[in-house]
């Protein structure tokens, strides 16, 4: 009795306080405009109007729904706080949790296990009860088939973008910039690099000497850092700089390879090749 006891005062002891958790995407927040302050505010309200102690609204910001909840930082803030505090944690929307099924039920047990309860602020659900766990179920389940509806539909886009020989995403590799429409146009400064690492290359240099030479002559990766061998190799293997457009596309178990010629400009000619 006195642990059954001990157990409902904490319920309620949870039941005043709460955690808000609010997520967004890059690509979310630009197409559909809920973003972080849009979750905040509707949490804060939400809170407000239930007599909730709001300790803390904690964001994760550009994370994909795709990434497991407990590897996040911003959600591992929210664990840890709600656990010290003997909080429950409000979300705007059951996907700010994540699109996969899996990925939110597991993080859902994992919370109920610890004693701390979930509720959406824009969704009828308390996980609380029997018919708020069951909603939920089938809420988690529409979002993941949504969320690999969109991956479909953003594969088949890039594929066919690819299949007509036009840059398909991904950074510009070096020597490269991204054109007003989405394609690649060359960069002259770092052109020179790339030539320099093939005129090493055809004086029969080793691709760490190539690297060495690079770094010497003050000459850095795209990303600015010092060169390496396995970065020498996938710049001299790379198809792009032969003008070529070269994807390997996975869906559904199956991989599709796509390599062409691309409508982009070659910083090699085809009798450079390796």
């Amino acid at each position: 009795m006195a642990r059954s006891s001990a157990k409902t005062e904490a319920r309620k002891e949870a039941a005043q306080r709460a955690i808000g958790y609010v997520r967004v995407s890059t690509e979310e927040q630009a197409e559909s405009g809920f973003g972080i302050d849009v979750q905040e505010r509707a949490i804060r309200a939400f809170a407000e109007s239930q007599g909730y102690e709001l300790v803390d609204v904690i964001a994760d910001r550009g994370v994909s729904g795709a990434s497991r909840p407990m590897e996040r930082a911003g959600f591992g803030r929210v664990v840890a706080l709600a656990k010290e505090r003997r909080a429950s944690v409000l979300l705007w929307k059951f996907d700010r949790l994540a699109r996969h099924m899996i990925y939110a039920v597991t993080a859902v047990d994992e919370l109920r296990s610890a004693g701390i309860q979930i509720r959406s602020v824009t969704e009828p659900i308390d996980t609380a009860t029997p018919m708020g766990e069951m909603v939920f179920g089938v809420l988690a389940g529409m979002a993941g088939m949504e969320r690999k509806a969109i991956l479909e539909r953003t594969i088949g886009g890039r594929k066919a973008k690819a299949n007509e020989g036009g840059f398909a995403g991904g950074a510009a590799p070096l020597g490269y910039r991204r054109d007003m429409s989405g394609g690649l146009e060359i960069d002259d400064d770092e052109a020179a690099t790339v030539r320099r690492a093939r005129e090493l290359r055809d004086t029969g240099a080793t691709l760490q000497a190539i690297a060495d030479t690079l770094t010497a002559e003050g000459r850095r990766t795209k990303r600015g850092g010092r060169w390496h061998p396995g970065t020498v190799s996938y710049l001299l293997d790379n198809q792009k700089y032969l003008g070529r457009i070269e994807y390997a596309f996975e869906a559904d178990g199956a991989s599709t390879l796509v390599n062409r010629p691309g409508d982009h400009e070659p910083i090699f000619t085809e009798g450079a090749e390796a």
